[in-house]
């Protein structure tokens, strides 16, 4: 082949090469070319259909994000094959693989569950799915259907483990509950740890509509992180903030009316004089009303029969109540915020006949104020800000500068229920106030007379700034907190002093107190007042390496606060510390605790090193249960460690105490120089209370994620709690002794928490509920010894809150059966009718040697329940709460219709009569005795919620999100004492003290 003919060959062998390859890459591009991108259109729904606005729309691998609008829609450019990614805060993250036939989508969100959502702990927020602790925790929806007024009636048997207990009728503006967490383990006080967002905080004026969460912590790996303030358990509090791309303007109205829940009867004239008559012959007198005077009376003026309940407490009367909100939330990625303003107003429950004229009636008016602002800074630096303020106005009648608002209402609710409907008329023949010497205060001029209005003002401010340190060490930031909580009440009254008149026999008039028509001001400082300041510097840590995660956080803290009067700073100083470890997203461990101490000790005795460690295992995620059909999760954890409680120690007990009395006499005449007496010894060995804490419990899933199972036990030595020293040296030694630390005291108990949540259709529902069981035991309190024969006196082995009474044996019914006992009385004289107590220790005479342990008062079993309906757009909630194994004791007062229809009666044959003998002197019949006892078993349906959700295609139309109606009732009912009728809880409310109340609401809420 020549030369030539080569050359041709490969000149075309090249130009095929070339061809097929460039042939090749159009093909090549013709398959790889992407179809143009279009429009896709889709909507984000939650599982039960109902639309996700700000849901965040992106593609993945790009930086642009979109978010859905108000019904849920989003429209976004996409390409086929493209990826795209949709998230919500607390809902899994969905991702999409987009093909040429994707046109339009919809998106069905699922809830996170609940063991990844972050909850508040200690200091920061973490998974729970890596806490080896016991908490519990609530949301806004259920804080706002069980509260009213206060956000601690949203705590009502919603949390596990806690215990609120009304201490008392309603109060306005103030405190109305005692808590405990998991019982009670000490002598002092049992009050837990309440925080705001972090820091301490007064939640009695807070605006339920602003609370995000309430989080209950009650085991030591979260405790010991607060040092000598944790034993008792923490409650966190977490207000709402702003979040991006998801803005928002709601405005919710609730008005109703409020009854008290219950009004004890009251005796007339008649029964009055007829047991006032009867009680004076039993103690050997006469007879002091004729009580023929009271039957068919037809000068009221002169024998008189006033009803002062019907006529100023009538239990039909509805007293107002109005609760006007108004928030706005949303931000971008630069900052987000969250704004509140709140209005309440709620009435007392005082009132009249209208022909008697205007009155000082009680009410309580609120306005609430709130800004939480997010911003990033930029450069890593983000400042988290939180502002409120509160001003509260409450009004009650004058009764005199001893008197606060609440005190007031109590005390002249106490009048009208015990003061004798004989004891004078409202008002004489002539037009004037009815009294006597007696009797000055009458309640018409009372409520005529004048008022008293206290305006508090709460001011609370939080500034936080967080730097992100990934630059140094990735996964590590810095933080810095300052807070202040200011607090201030001032009082003024307004009042005109009036006199009352008595009618005497021969139709003249007997003054008592002087009629005064110039008004007279007052006003000042109440004793309330305080300033907090916290400020706390720490480092955060949180990392993944491949199957390890670790993250911890290290935090030093300062707490000031300052009180009215001539009082030094209380001031706690620390550091506390976590460490957290997981391998394979199953095995977690915690180490935490904290070095604190507090001026209140002595030098050398404030500081103290609380550690606490954890261990949980999520045994779901082992092979051979992950692909169990049946169980979704299930977790075991365990925790121990040691806590302080510096409630119970007296301030500065390590100084000797010097009192200072009106001195000597020198001189002739005798002078006055003034002088000090020594007083009670100082203790330099004074400290806190050691708590140690054992937890074990697990968390379990079933039926995807339908059923949830908590269960935990729990054990508490409390130890160093304070006694004193009456058994150690005698009293001959003439001085006080201190108290000291030695008493000891065990808790222990079981929680159990339950919830199912499903959808059957269109249906969702959602019922669960919870129990915690706790029983104390007194170890040692360094008791006064007693002897062989009075054992029983002992509070050793019985529980915290026993108390000691008499054995009570029934009546007795006749003279014979009291001769034959053969005991006395020391307190007065026995005779038929009254109760009989065992002579515990055989010495013949009734006295406190005879007292032993009859019951304890703190229920050992408190549960909740709560039931939840939805249905196309109609919502129904439902809660409960309830309490057993207590004792109730009640011991009526002699002049009640309970008396008058029990009463021992010598002239009637019984041997159960319900009640004793009334008297005028003897105390024997009103001591503290098993006589008195019911087991005690609470029940009460706390709230009933009915709403309905408009449909969106409806309210759309009139540019607005969301609409909601909804009527609320809240203290339905609840079980009570056999004995009159009386609360469980709070057993002098609508008796002698001021009612509970029930509440009727109808509410709207609309979201624009």
């Amino acid at each position: 082949m020549s030369q030539n003919e080569i050359k041709i060959i490969v000149k075309r062998s090249l130009l095929l090469l070339v061809f097929f390859f460039c042939s090749a890459s159009i093909f090549s591009q013709k398959l790889q070319e992407p179809t143009a991108g279009y429009e896709l259109r889709g909507v984000v729904t939650e599982s039960n259909g109902m639309p996700l606005s700000g849901a965040e729309i992106k593609i993945q691998g790009k930086p642009d994000v979109v978010t859905t609008d108000v019904d849920g829609v989003f429209t976004v450019e996409v390409s086929p094959s493209d990826v795209l990614v949709c998230s919500y805060k607390d809902y899994k993250t969905e991702k999409v693989l987009l093909t040429e036939k994707t046109k339009a989508l919809t998106i069905v969100m699922q809830p996170l569950f609940e063991e990844d959502r972050g909850v508040d702990v200690a200091y920061g927020n973490y998974r729970k799915r890596i806490l080896p602790g016991a908490l519990s925790y609530i949301d806004a929806v259920v804080i706002e259907k069980n509260a009213v007024s206060s956000v601690e009636q949203a705590l009502n048997g919603t949390l596990s483990g806690l215990h609120s207990v009304k201490s008392g009728g309603q109060k306005m503006g103030d405190s109305n509950y005692k808590f405990y967490i998991r019982g009670i383990a000490t002598t002092g006080s049992t009050s837990p740890l309440i925080l705001v967002d972090g820091v301490d905080a007064n939640i009695n004026l807070l605006d339920p509509k602003e609370i995000e969460s309430v989080t209950v912590l009650k085991d030591a790996t979260e405790l010991a992180m607060f040092g000598m303030r944790g034993a008792n358990g923490v409650i966190l509090i977490k207000t709402k903030r702003g979040e991006k791309l998801n803005s928002y303007m709601n405005v919710e109205i609730r008005t109703g009316f409020q009854q008290a829940n219950f009004i004890a009867d009251k005796l007339s004239a008649y029964q009055y004089a007829t047991l006032y008559n009867e009680a004076s012959v039993n103690d050997g007198g006469r007879p002091v009303f004729d009580t023929s005077n009271y039957l068919n009376n037809s000068d009221t003026f002169r024998y008189p029969d006033t009803n002062f309940p019907e006529l100023f407490l009538n239990d039909n009367t509805q007293y107002m109540y109005q609760n006007l909100n108004f928030s706005t939330g949303g931000g971008n990625d630069v900052a987000q915020y969250y704004v509140l303003v709140g209005y309440m107003k709620q009435d007392g429950l005082f009132t009249a006949p209208l022909d008697y004229g205007d009155l000082n009636n009680s009410n309580d008016e609120r306005y609430n104020f709130r800004t939480n602002i997010d911003i990033d800074l930029g450069k890593g630096y983000k400042l988290n800000l939180n502002i409120a303020a509160i001003n509260d106005a409450k009004r009650s009648p004058w009764l005199g500068s001893d008197f606060n608002v609440n005190s007031s209402n109590s005390n002249l609710f106490n009048r009208i229920m015990t003061t004798p409907a004989n004891a004078y008329p409202l008002v004489n023949r002539d037009g004037s106030l009815g009294g006597s010497s007696e009797y000055q205060n009458n309640m018409l001029g009372i409520l005529q007379s004048g008022n008293r209005v206290e305006t508090t003002r709460q001011l609370t401010a939080k500034t936080k700034f967080t730097k992100d340190l990934s630059s140094l060490l990735e996964g590590l930031s810095a933080n810095m907190v300052y807070s202040f909580e200011n607090y201030n009440s001032y009082y003024q009254g307004r009042y005109t002093g009036f006199a009352v008149y008595q009618l005497n026999q021969d139709d003249t008039y007997t003054m008592y107190g002087v009629d005064d028509t110039k008004v007279t001001n007052t006003g000042g400082q109440m004793g309330d007042y305080y300033k907090d300041v916290t400020i706390t510097g720490g480092l955060d840590y949180e990392r993944n390496f491949e199957n390890h995660q670790v993250s911890g956080s290290l935090t030093a803290n300062q707490y000031t606060s300052r009180i009215s009067g001539d009082n030094p700073d209380y001031k706690w100083l620390g550091t506390s510390g976590r460490f957290l470890y997981g391998f394979q997203n199953r095995y977690f461990l915690q180490v935490s605790g904290a070095y604190q101490g507090s001026n209140s000790f002595a030098n050398g005795q404030r500081y103290g090193f609380f550690p606490a460690a954890g261990a949980s295992w999520v045994i779901s995620e082992e092979a051979f249960l992950n692909a169990n059909q049946t169980i979704n999760y299930l977790k075991l954890r365990g925790s121990y460690g040691l806590v302080g409680n510096h409630l119970g120690a007296t301030r500065y007990l390590h100084r000797q105490a010097y009192i200072k009395n009106n001195g000597y006499g020198f001189g002739n005449p005798n002078g006055s120089v003034p002088g000090t007496y020594a007083g009670t010894l100082g203790n330099h060995g004074a400290t806190w209370e050691k708590s140690l804490k054992t937890n074990v419990g697990f968390d379990l899933s079933m039926f995807t994620n339908a059923l949830t199972l908590s269960a935990d036990y729990f054990h508490e030595n409390r130890k160093d709690i304070l006694v004193p020293q009456a058994n150690v040296v005698p009293d001959l030694i003439g001085v006080g002794l201190p108290l000291y630390n030695a008493g000891n005291i065990t808790n222990k108990g079981i929680e159990l928490q339950l919830n199912y949540t499903k959808n059957i259709g269109e249906l969702l529902v959602n019922v669960g509920g919870n129990t915690t069981i706790a029983n104390n035991k007194i170890i040692d309190l360094k008791e006064v010894a007693y002897g062989t024969q009075e054992g029983y006196r002992y509070r050793k082995g019985h529980s915290v809150d026993s108390y000691f009474g008499y054995v009570a044996n029934g009546i007795y019914t006749n003279q014979a059966e009291i001769d034959a006992d053969a005991v006395g009385s020391s307190f007065g004289a026995l005779a038929p009718g009254d109760i009989k107590y065992l002579d515990l220790n055989g010495d013949g005479i009734i006295n406190d040697a005879d007292k032993k342990a009859i019951g304890n008062t703190l229920p050992e079993v408190i549960y909740g329940l709560h039931l939840g309906l939805e249905f196309k757009g109609f919502d129904l909630y439902a809660s409960a709460e309830g309490t057993s194994k207590f004792i109730s004791h009640i011991i009526p007062n002699q002049f009640s219709t309970y008396v008058y229809d029990n009463r021992f009666k010598s002239e009637e044959v019984s041997s159960t009569f319900a009640y004793p003998r009334v008297s005028l002197e003897s105390l024997h019949n009103q001591q503290t005795s098993t006589f008195w006892q019911e087991n005690g078993n609470l029940f009460r349906l706390s709230t009933i919620e009915l709403g309905y959700t408009l449909p969106t295609q409806v309210v759309r139309n009139l540019s607005i999100s969301k609409l909601r109606l909804f009527l609320n009732v809240d203290n339905i009912f609840s079980t009570n004492n056999s004995i009159e009728g009386r609360d469980f809880e709070a057993v002098n409310a609508g008796y002698s003290d001021y009612p509970m109340l029930k509440t009727y609401l109808v509410g709207l809420s609309v979201n624009l």
